[in-house]
């Protein structure tokens, strides 16, 4: 009953007037709370014309929309998500828009899964309007997740050079998503999900039983633990903030 009307599949939930992830969506609730929170922060960033690239389902869509004048998700047709909610197919590497369009370019978790990652981020620059903002989180130490290709991982260092030196982004911050301590409950979680996936367990157990196994330990640590490990030598991912 607390469920947002406009994403009833969504795995971002406004519940009480607090964002948060709905476990019984995803099986990675940790990862996708850490990069909700990081989210959330970049919102006094965002305005006018909005692009969402490779938006999916448009989880994000009730947390942006209200700063926004309008928001358009582009996404390629072999995606795995579901597509409702996509306003334009199109390949990030040639984006359907003219020079200088936008306000606000969101390219959330969608950098690892493209051929040429510099060609992208020249495609945004061309793309976004002289001193507005780009919003962009890639993973850094993440399991493998064909959705439809996972080609890269990006380090702090990694994405600093790509976006500010060869596309010439000016970058406001960038921050990490967890640290090692949050990494290593991630790689058990994924782990068990593996191992209850598979073999005799992956047909005798339910599959609500398994996400419950799944997901428990990451909520429970999230309770326990309400800031992020400082040693981010092995953070899930970053998240940057940067302007043209």
């Amino acid at each position: 009953m607390f469920l947002k009307e406009n994403q009833p599949n969504s795995f971002v939930r406004k519940i009480l007037n607090r964002y948060t992830i709905s476990w019984k969506a995803t099986n990675s609730v940790l990862a996708n709370e850490l990069l909700l929170r990081e989210i959330l922060k970049t919102v006094p960033y965002v305005k006018g014309r909005l692009l969402d690239i490779g938006c999916g389902e448009k989880p994000y869509l009730d947390i942006f929309s209200p700063h926004t004048v309008s928001y358009t998700g582009i996404d390629i047709p072999q995606s795995l998500h579901k597509k409702d909610a996509v306003d334009i197919f199109a390949n990030a590497h040639q984006l359907p828009f003219k020079k200088d369009t936008f306000d606000t370019v969101l390219c959330l978790e969608i950098l690892e899964h493209v051929k040429q990652p510099l060609e992208v981020l020249k495609e945004i620059h061309r793309v976004l309007k002289p001193g507005c903002v780009l919003v962009l989180s890639a993973p850094q130490n993440y399991w493998l997740h064909n959705d439809p290709e996972d080609l890269y991982r990006f380090s702090q260092q990694g994405l600093t050079e790509t976006v500010q030196r060869q596309a010439c982004f000016k970058i406001n911050y960038i921050n990490s998503l967890g640290g090692t301590r949050e990494f290593l409950i991630d790689f058990i979680c994924k782990y068990i999900h593996i191992k209850l996936s598979t073999g005799i367990l992956g047909k005798i157990i339910p599959a609500t039983l398994k996400k419950l196994i799944v997901t428990l330990p990451q909520i429970l640590y999230l309770k326990l633990f309400k800031n992020t490990d400082v040693n981010i030598l092995f953070s899930l991912g970053n998240i940057v903030v940067a302007v043209k």
